[in-house]
């Protein structure tokens, strides 16, 4: 069977609608089905059921919708009894299970094109406001508010997909439609304010940011938060971060798909290379001994923030494939092809020189893999701020200045 609560509360069963003509059923249903497997209190049930006036013995009606359910779910159990219910066997098929999974899924593509397809299949998921046809709206609400913030949320990252995709004139009627219905709403804001700002238009894009401004003032009391005001900032110093630019050079390996168990460490390298420096590159080092997983975690990880790179992201395997240490001036020499530049001079100063002015004012991601000591970067390390660097090695990189350190075991 297949459960759908983002809209009207719908039950499928072999292509099939199931009927099920009694709103407090239905509400039942979806309440038991946000809450898998875990028993939701009598109480709670009835004053979610009858929020207003309750029947003279709604325990025993409340027994009632319940029978009647179990007789309508015929690949999931619904037990309990006085003091509470849960339904168990559903997992995987509800539609707001699909959503969050889709979502999840989108956000650790590094291509742009397939995220905002499956982004899109997510939203799509959406037949109207989640439980739309059996609660008030201010039981929706009380059920749904992280519901609903979830998809403000896919449809804020979908934007800046498209956004990214370089689609921002053809976004800008819905953006209006959006910002004019959620007018608080910081994200859909600033995306208005990036399509305006992409398509000429910097003095509508900068209204948008006032009427914010006066309505978090009048509505909630607040101001901006950070991100929307550094974007108004940059808009008015006109940086040249806020144009579309093509997307770099991407020399990284293929994901290794085979690789587990690391999430909780990927989320927190991930937090540490988002973290800008004074002006200087992002230095991570992965050390640990052969066979630890650092060349996969550092491929994953600089694919995961391929976004924030769009400068490129260039790998370079720093030993031959004897295990012989390559010249760094040949390493020097692939960087450079890779950035576009076709000739450099010959001595190995004068090519970092070059890689380093190459690199000015770009994004760039560097993954050095195999890096025996700390020397063997310093020629090959880019000087502007917006750079990062992830490199591995079976040791600690001594006297790479500020560089963050992270045994993988």
């Amino acid at each position: 069977m297949e459960y759908r609560l983002l809209g009207p509360v719908e039950v499928w069963a072999d292509g099939r609608k199931v009927e099920l003509k009694r709103r407090q059923e239905r509400l039942l249903l979806a309440v038991l089905l946000l809450e898998p497997g875990k028993a939701v209190p009598t109480d709670r049930l009835i004053g979610l059921l009858w929020p207003e006036e309750q029947p003279g013995n709604p325990r025993r009606a409340l027994q009632v919708y319940a029978s009647r359910l179990r007789a309508v779910l015929t690949d999931a159990e619904l037990v309990g009894g006085a003091h509470g219910y849960a339904i168990e066997g559903t997992a995987g098929r509800t539609d707001v299970e699909k959503f969050a999974a889709l979502v999840e899924q989108a956000r650790v593509l590094p291509d742009l094109q397939r995220r905002r397809e499956v982004l899109v299949e997510a939203l799509t998921l959406w037949r109207g406001p989640a439980l739309a046809d059996v609660a008030s709206e201010d039981v929706r609400r009380r059920l749904c508010a992280a519901l609903d913030e979830s998809r403000w949320a896919a449809q804020e990252e979908w934007l800046r997909t498209e956004l990214a995709l370089g689609h921002h004139q053809e976004l800008l009627p819905e953006l209006a439609e959006l910002t004019s219905a959620e007018p608080t709403r910081e994200g859909l804001a600033a995306a208005r304010m990036l399509a305006l700002y992409r398509s000429g238009r910097q003095a509508d894009a900068l209204a948008v940011y006032a009427d914010l401004v006066r309505h978090l003032s009048e509505e909630l009391g607040v101001e901006p938060g950070q991100e929307v005001r550094h974007l108004q900032v940059a808009m008015l110093r006109q940086d040249g971060s806020l144009s579309l630019t093509e997307a770099g050079p991407q020399d990284l390996p293929a994901d290794d798909e085979s690789l587990a168990g690391r999430d909780e460490l990927l989320a927190e390298l991930s937090e540490v290379l988002a973290r800008k420096g004074n002006g200087v590159p992002n230095v991570l080092c992965l050390f640990g001994a052969e066979g630890a997983g650092k060349s996969a975690i550092a491929v994953r990880l600089a694919h995961r923030l391929a976004e924030q790179y769009p400068g490129g992201r260039l790998f370079v395997r720093l030993q031959g494939v004897e295990g012989e240490p390559l010249p760094t001036a040949t390493v020097l020499a692939r960087l450079l092809r890779s950035l576009g530049v076709k000739a450099f001079p010959d001595s190995l100063e004068e090519r970092s020189a070059l890689l380093r002015s190459t690199l000015a004012g770009r994004a760039v991601l560097l993954v050095f893999d195999d890096v025996r000591n700390a020397g063997r970067l310093r020629p090959l390390m880019p000087a502007e701020g917006r750079c990062a660097v992830i490199a591995t090695s079976r040791d600690p990189l001594l006297g790479l200045e500020d560089a963050i350190h992270r045994e993988i075991g």
